[in-house]
């Protein structure tokens, strides 16, 4: 199996965080913008990845969950209405 790459798990975030903002705004309900962030920061989370220039530091993998939890509350926290 194959293990995704910082880029990639990154592009995979911020598709589905463009995705629930669309679907967000083509059914005129706020909860898959919400549901989007949550996405975003789960996949941070679960598989914290780091660049490969960071991936000597001790506290990076530690930092990219932190980042992970920080979609999570704003998805959480957060209502948007278009």
């Amino acid at each position: 199996m194959k293990k995704l790459t910082y880029e990639a798990q990154l592009t995979i975030s911020f598709f589905a965080v463009i995705l629930g903002c669309i679907l967000s705004d083509v059914f005129d309900f706020w909860i898959y913008h919400s549901i989007a962030y949550v996405i975003g920061g789960l996949l941070f989370v679960v598989h914290p990845v780091v660049p490969k220039h960071l991936e000597g530091i001790g506290k990076a993998v530690w930092w990219t969950r932190i980042a992970g939890v920080i979609l999570i509350l704003i998805g959480i926290f957060t209502r948007v209405h278009f």
